[in-house]
């Protein structure tokens, strides 16, 4: 509870929720979301959200053609990408491609490039207010459509929500 001069918390949980409610008045809320991300919780809470973690970045080798692929397609987001266009840039087969790229990364290249999108979309949507619509198109995406559905199915939230809890 914040009543100015005097604020209060019950539980371990609360404690983390009042400091991170202290951090994003005195420092704003991208700082706060950076703290609630590090601490692997929400900067809210209102139920039944995903963990709200930012993905490792495993450092790459810059003779590998998966890597290149990878590089490619992050400096590329914006546009449409195809397996075989990031095979092109691999120098490989898709057939190949595909092999090397699960072997390295657990998953397939699409799945990996949705991923990306959505990770790309969401300092977009916590510290703009451009439309969701836009949003999703600046990071990749054919439609809004899309861009709710597989941001709800990663993130366990919609859009908006999202941008309720860790914009501005």
């Amino acid at each position: 509870m914040d009543n100015g001069d005097v604020l209060t918390s019950a539980g371990s949980a609360a404690g983390i929720d009042l400091l991170i409610h202290l951090v994003r008045r005195d420092h704003g809320p991208s700082v706060a979301n950076t703290v609630a991300r590090r601490l692997v919780v929400p900067p809210h809470r209102e139920g039944g959200q995903a963990q709200f973690v930012e993905a490792a970045v495993a450092p790459v080798k810059d003779d590998d053609a998966v890597a290149r692929a990878m590089a490619w397609a992050l400096a590329n987001l914006s546009r449409p990408i195809t397996v075989a266009a990031l095979a092109r840039v691999a120098g490989m087969s898709q057939r190949g491609f595909v092999r090397h790229f699960h072997r390295r990364t657990g998953t397939s290249p699409l799945r990996w490039v949705i991923t990306q999108r959505i990770a790309a979309s969401l300092p977009l949507l916590e510290s703009s207010t451009v439309p969701v619509e836009k949003v999703g198109a600046a990071v990749g995406f054919e439609s809004p459509v899309t861009f709710r559905h597989h941001l709800s199915r990663s993130m366990r939230t919609s859009p908006s929500a999202y941008r309720k809890a860790f914009g501005r």
